[in-house]
C-alpha cells in the first residue's frame, strides 16, 4: 500500500505532467498575457491625451475594436503627440478609421452566421464561397471575417458579383470592397454595384478586371 507521501508525491507529478502537457497552447497564452500588459500601457497613455469629448465618442462605439479606432482617429488630426505612443500609430490609426467608414459604406458587416442563415446555406458553405471569390470578405482583425451587406439583395448575392471579384487582378479585400463602392468613369459615375443592380454584368466585370492593370 503506497504512503501518503508517495501519493502526494505521484499527484504533483501528474499536475505538472499537465500543466506541460500543452507547451504550444502555454507558449500562446504567455504571448496573449504579454500582449495584453503591452496594449494596456498603451490605452493608459493614449486615453490620458484624450478629450472627454474624444473619449465619448470611442464609448460610443458598438464594439471595443471600433472604439479604440475612433478614439486614435479623433487624436490623429489634433496637436496630441501620438508620435509619443508609437511611431506609426497616426497612420494605424487612420487606417483603422478608413476601414470602419469603408465598412459602413458598405452596409455594414455581416458574419458568417447571419450570412448563412440569410442564403440557407451552412456556415462551411460560406467560408468554401470567401475562399473561392464567390463572396467577398474582410477580415476583422481576430481571425474572422465580415461580410459586407452591400453584396447582397433581398434574393440573395448580387448577380454576377462571383465573375466581378475574379475579374479583380487586386487581391486586397480592402481594396476590392473600395472599387465596387467608387464611381467609376466609365460606368458614367456609377459603381460596379449599380452596374450589376442595372443587368450590366458584362460592362461591370470589364471594369472590375482594368483594376490594378498598371501594376501588374
Amino acid at each position: 500500500m503506497r504512503s501518503r507521501r508517495s501519493i502526494a508525491a505521484l499527484a504533483k507529478a501528474k499536475n505538472i505532467s499537465s500543466m506541460g502537457g500543452h507547451p504550444a497552447e502555454n507558449a500562446r497564452e504567455a504571448l496573449a498575457q504579454a500582449f495584453l500588459k503591452r496594449s494596456v500601457k498603451m490605452l493608459e497613455r493614449v486615453s490620458s491625451s484624450a478629450s472627454s469629448e474624444a473619449l465619448k465618442s470611442a464609448l460610443s462605439s458598438p464594439t471595443d475594436v471600433g472604439g479604440v479606432a475612433t478614439l486614435l482617429s479623433d487624436l490623429a488630426p489634433l496637436d496630441v503627440d501620438l508620435s509619443a505612443v508609437d511611431p506609426f500609430v497616426e497612420a494605424m490609426a487612420l487606417g483603422a478609421a478608413i476601414k470602419q467608414e469603408l465598412l459602413t459604406s458598405g452596409g455594414g458587416g455581416l458574419t458568417s452566421s447571419q450570412v448563412s442563415s440569410a442564403l440557407g446555406i451552412t456556415r462551411q458553405a460560406v467560408d468554401k464561397r470567401r475562399i473561392r471569390n464567390a463572396l467577398l470578405a474582410v477580415p476583422n482583425g481576430s481571425g474572422e471575417y465580415l461580410y459586407p451587406a452591400c453584396q447582397f439583395a433581398s434574393t440573395g448575392v448580387i448577380p454576377g458579383l462571383e465573375e466581378v471579384l475574379r475579374a479583380f487582378q487586386i487581391r486586397s479585400p480592402w481594396t476590392q470592397l473600395s472599387a465596387l463602392l467608387a464611381p467609376a468613369p466609365a460606368l458614367g459615375g456609377r459603381t460596379i454595384l449599380d452596374a450589376l443592380k442595372s443587368g450590366a454584368i458584362e460592362r461591370a466585370i470589364a471594369i472590375a478586371a482594368s483594376f490594378g492593370e498598371q501594376a501588374a
